[in-house]
């Protein structure tokens, strides 16, 4: 796409904003609403991926169940007679985590506990929905100036995101395949480390990380080789907090939020946002996992299934999930050789 090209009758491409692996993101203009919106669209190669196509339609699919105000807002999802696939969102004018912490480096614990009220609000929403965000980090967090001038924080890139029981076996195939080991290894909980089955509280664990991020300066776990990462995440714990930190609020939060075993983190967002001293705009949530069915059905809410011990490929892949990993991690870098 071009500037001054109008997609749909309706969007007027204004400049480009972004590019990824898969992607570009442009700014356009909304003719019909005169306002501006922000336009994903695949890359020319990528749009003749079956797989990067399926992740796309995923995308907006999930994103566009969310309603809450910090989570960011699909309007469309246009595919044109020449094959491009398009998401339609909101524009966000503000600054990633990310580019925050680059600047400032830490931040003031209140502040730390008011942006994390505000992503465990998105995120809250996204697990009653049955959905797993699974890539938390710094980058898939924007601040917006709020009408008091306070944070407005939105939570995007639900991409890789796992619906809950609602999701086939194939979606999750074509994801997996895709990209080999989903998510940012330096936030990533130890049962997404080893591949298994997630859970709400994997992406409890990498807010966590993030949440410690920013009252610490760095990560808890960090090394040039991302397996030692993973290793570090399932076996070691995370170094302390200054005193100041570990004796207050937010401190005692974050360190339960990276707890090993996901049984003694938090049950749920809410939980997480009232240990924090506030509670997100979500109802608590007794089942996280949900039956997503398409427009116009009823949904309805049913149990995690409970996987089985014994063998079979899941069995071997928690035995043997470093092997796995290493696997997956070349895999991706012989892709991307490959790709260049």
């Amino acid at each position: 796409m071009e500037p001054g090209d109008l997609l749909q009758d309706r969007y007027r491409i204004e400049r480009e904003i972004g590019r990824g692996e898969f992607g570009v993101v442009y700014l356009a203009r909304d003719e019909q609403q005169a306002q501006p919106v922000a336009i994903k669209v695949l890359l020319p190669w990528a749009k003749k991926n079956e797989q990067l196509r399926h992740r796309l339609k995923r995308e907006a699919k999930l994103a566009g169940m969310l309603h809450s105000p910090h989570a960011v807002r699909i309007f469309e999802l246009v595919e044109t007679a020449e094959q491009d696939l398009a998401i339609v969102m909101e524009f966000l004018e503000g600054e990633s985590l990310h580019e925050l912490l680059v600047r400032e480096r830490r931040l003031d614990p209140d502040r730390v506990a008011r942006l994390a009220t505000q992503i465990l609000e998105a995120l809250g929403e996204a697990h009653a929905l049955g959905v797993i965000h699974r890539d938390v980090k710094p980058g898939n967090i924007v601040l917006q100036r709020a009408a008091d001038g306070g944070d407005n924080v939105k939570v995007l890139d639900f991409g890789i995101a796992k619906m809950g029981s609602g999701a086939s076996s194939s979606d999750t195939a074509k994801l997996t395949q895709q990209g080999g080991t989903l998510g940012t290894p330096v936030y990533m909980s130890p049962e997404q480390c080893r591949g298994e089955e997630l859970t709400p509280a994997s992406d409890l664990y990498s807010l966590g990380v993030v949440l410690y991020e920013l009252l610490f300066g760095r990560v808890p776990f960090d090394d040039e080789n991302p397996v030692r990462v993973l290793m570090m995440h399932n076996d070691q714990p995370p170094p302390p907090l200054e005193a100041k930190l570990a004796s207050s609020k937010v401190g005692q939060a974050v360190m339960r939020a990276l707890e090993k075993d996901p049984k003694r983190r938090f049950a749920s967002a809410r939980d997480f946002a009232l240990a924090l001293g506030a509670a997100p705009n979500t109802p608590p949530v007794k089942q996280w996992t949900a039956e997503v069915k398409e427009p116009g059905q009823k949904q309805k809410s049913k149990p995690a299934k409970q996987a089985k011990p014994g063998g079979g490929i899941v069995a071997a892949m928690k035995r043997n999930w470093l092997v796995f990993v290493v696997a997956a991690l070349i895999g991706a870098a012989l892709a991307g050789y490959f790709l260049d």
